[in-house]
């Protein structure tokens, strides 16, 4: 696929945003279960576009750290989602990927949040989603994990004064200093992540169309509606 220069990606992708907004308008508002493909284009990161319907489907599914809501999507939930593809494409280029069990594992736990597999199921033939892209949402979220994990998780070291410091004079179980160090490591995780994500973004190639700033209901409704 070639790449265009930077203007005329932002051109390209504020005309996809606009037809398939005004798309949507003519069928009535936001699009129902059986008009999924009804979309819109919101960004760009390096010459891969997020559309409306993925943020969704990773939010109905609680991947990348995403909470299940029927909401309007929002720009923080966009970057949230580029933020992923940064990292988890950073995973494929070092070979960092969740195993086939790992996989089947997410695919189950995903179908858990949402109430069962058979719920799952039922929610993807319903709202005509191919299961297929749901579980390759769902192997791409596996390698993030990982790469967070193995990128910057396993390289963290909570010294004993450091859980000392945190708790303070207070007197706790073993359990409970335990997750007090638990919770250090991922407050030092998150910053590393962090840190890594700005530089990542300087060197990316990430545009966000104009549909990304505006409020935009889901092009389905969730799983968890209802129940």
């Amino acid at each position: 696929m070639a790449v265009l220069p930077d203007d005329r990606q932002s051109v390209l992708i504020r005309a996809l945003s606009t037809l398939a907004l005004l798309a949507a308008l003519a069928l009535g508002g936001a699009p129902s279960a059986s008009a999924a493909v009804v979309d819109a284009v919101l960004a760009d990161v390096n010459g891969t576009t997020i559309t409306l319907s993925d943020v969704a489907l990773a939010r109905a599914l609680g991947l990348f750290g995403l909470a299940p809501s029927d909401a309007p999507v929002s720009r923080q939930e966009v970057a949230r989602l580029v933020d992923a593809r940064l990292a988890e494409r950073e995973a494929a280029r070092l070979e960092i990927e969740g195993s086939a069990a790992e996989v089947e594992e997410g695919w189950q736990a995903a179908g858990a949040r949402v109430g069962g597999m058979a719920a799952l199921t039922s929610w993807l033939g319903a709202t005509d989603i191919d299961p297929g892209w749901a579980r390759q949402l769902v192997e791409a979220d596996v390698r993030w994990r990982r790469f967070i994990e193995v990128r910057f998780q396993a390289f963290v070291f909570v010294a004993d004064s450091d859980v000392a410091a945190a708790i303070g004079s207070a007197a706790v179980t073993t359990e409970e200093r335990e997750r007090v160090r638990q919770r250090l490591t991922e407050e030092s995780t998150q910053r590393d992540l962090a840190a890594w994500l700005q530089e990542a973004r300087s060197r990316a190639r990430i545009h966000y169309a104009d549909a990304a700033e505006a409020s935009l209901p889901p092009p389905f409704t969730g799983p968890g509606a209802g129940r």
